[in-house]
């Protein structure tokens, strides 16, 4: 797998974002912990003054921690929406020490990129399904699941609003050259969310050739100075630290409304011989063309002939009344 050194410069290049997302985790976690703290407190306080005033008549008959949620203030909280609470706070305390290593992918030998980065996404995302449970609990609304923990297990990308996208957890996928297929991480790049492959071995030469699209940052690079551009772009991205064999390109959404403007192709190699990572050196080849394709300005097209016996266009009124006033002027004399 790729050096420290490498991977080091990955998550540097991403600091910025993880810290987006790392503060919003942090400060969802208080306002749960400060909520539920609160309110579990009134409720078990009514229920311990409850179990006193109706002694033993309420032993074995009445749930009294579910009678002082009822008969509490109006701003108190029944049982079910407290356990839901302690679930989502459990949850957002998992995830906010769960470290860097949430924020890195390693995928196996033979494995597939997309699944890894779906899975680890997921992960992450289980922080914003809390945060939902919280904020309906906090609203006395059942969550829409059955039960509350089996919503906190995995939160898929694909259930994530426009808001969470913007939070998205930045991602350093560690993968092998030969597992370098990517076209299925175009479905994560939406919103805030960056993706950084950090290769090792050959790949094809133009694995993010494919990702190209008016809004998305892709870098191609191998260097890590090249990937300074990712922290300050606000919409998707996704970079890939490659053999210094590998095309190097950066397509910048900022750079203009014409694809040619945006994509800089730095360096463009020879299309491989030999099939790499199950692509065919046809596939890899055409790649490299629609790099080639993409970074060229189009050629001005050249005046059109006229067909052969077509009449000329009719000159315009004006045109012709000009003629005749310059005519009558006799300008080519002298006066």
């Amino acid at each position: 797998m790729p050096s420290d050194t490498r991977l080091a410069n990955a998550v540097g290049a991403l600091a910025a974002p993880i810290e987006h997302y790392r503060s919003a985790v942090a400060t969802t976690l208080e306002e749960v912990r400060g909520y539920l703290t609160a309110h579990r407190s009134g409720v078990d306080g009514r229920a311990t003054r409850l179990k006193a005033e109706l002694g033993r008549f309420a032993e074995g008959r009445i749930d009294v921690l579910k009678l002082a949620g009822v008969l509490g203030e109006e701003q108190a909280l029944d049982p079910a929406a407290l356990r839901d609470l302690e679930c989502a706070f459990e949850t957002l305390t998992a995830i906010a020490n769960r470290g860097a290593g949430l924020f890195h992918v390693e995928v196996a030998p033979a494995g597939d990129v997309t699944s890894a980065v779906a899975a680890r996404l997921a992960e992450a995302g289980r922080a914003f399904a809390a945060a939902r449970m919280a904020a309906l609990a906090s609203r006395r609304q059942a969550p829409p699941e059955t039960g509350s923990a089996p919503a906190l297990d995995a939160f898929g990308f694909f259930r994530w609003n426009a808001g969470e996208r913007r939070l998205a957890p930045p991602l350093v996928v560690s993968v092998g050259g030969g597992d370098l297929r990517v076209g299925g991480l175009a479905d994560f790049l939406d919103g805030g969310q960056k993706i950084v492959l950090v290769v090792d071995g050959e790949c094809a030469p133009a694995p993010l050739a494919r990702l190209i699209t008016p809004n998305t940052l892709v870098i191609q690079t191998d260097n890590a100075e090249g990937l300074a551009r990712l922290a300050s772009w606000p919409g998707p991205a996704v970079a890939a630290l490659v053999p210094a064999s590998s095309a190097r390109f950066v397509h910048d959404p900022a750079g203009g409304s014409e694809t040619w403007h945006r994509l800089t192709l730095q360096h463009l190699p020879e299309a491989p011989r030999t099939a790499v990572g199950g692509l065919s050196p046809a596939q890899q080849a055409e790649d490299l063309r629609q790099l080639a394709a993409l970074s060229t300005a189009p050629k001005a097209s050249p005046p059109a002939e006229m067909p052969a016996g077509a009449a000329p266009p009719t000159a315009d009124p004006v045109d012709h009344l000009a003629a005749w006033l310059l005519q009558q002027a006799n300008l080519s004399e002298p006066s």
